[in-house]
């Protein structure tokens, strides 16, 4: 079943959510950028415990991890509203078929149908199209 897509809707929802993530960005910057062991915020007059530095270098992994997301977040939804320019938005990348509308409020920037994204989490070494 097909349906209209509120192209203006989508946009203003894309917009916003890329500036909460450009925000998220910013802030978690700091944290991915220096290394607390290198830039001397851990320093005491004791010798790091290998817990501590195994806790920092895990803090470091972690925020490291959320900058990937984060990032690969905002690709996705510059694509999406490149999408709503070229009147493309709310197609599956991989079958064509028009993305429901209820999976697009919750994802704007969903590039595949339910079926499609469900099939590539069971396959993750499937290349994705550039």
């Amino acid at each position: 079943m097909s349906w209209k897509v509120d192209y203006d809707y989508f946009e203003r929802k894309l917009k916003k959510e890329r500036e909460e993530v450009l925000q998220e960005i910013k802030d978690l910057e700091p944290k991915v950028e220096g290394n607390p062991l290198e830039d001397g915020e851990e320093n005491t007059p004791f010798p790091t415990h290998i817990a501590d530095i195994a806790d920092i270098e895990s803090r470091i992994d972690r925020d490291s991890y959320i900058m990937n997301q984060l990032t690969q977040k905002l690709k996705d939804i510059d694509v999406a509203l490149q999408k709503i320019i070229d009147k493309q938005y709310g197609i599956c990348e991989d079958c064509n078929v028009q993305i429901k509308k209820d999976r697009l409020k919750v994802i704007p920037y969903a590039r595949w149908c339910k079926s499609c994204a469900e099939k590539r989490e069971r396959t993750p070494w499937t290349k994705e199209k550039l």
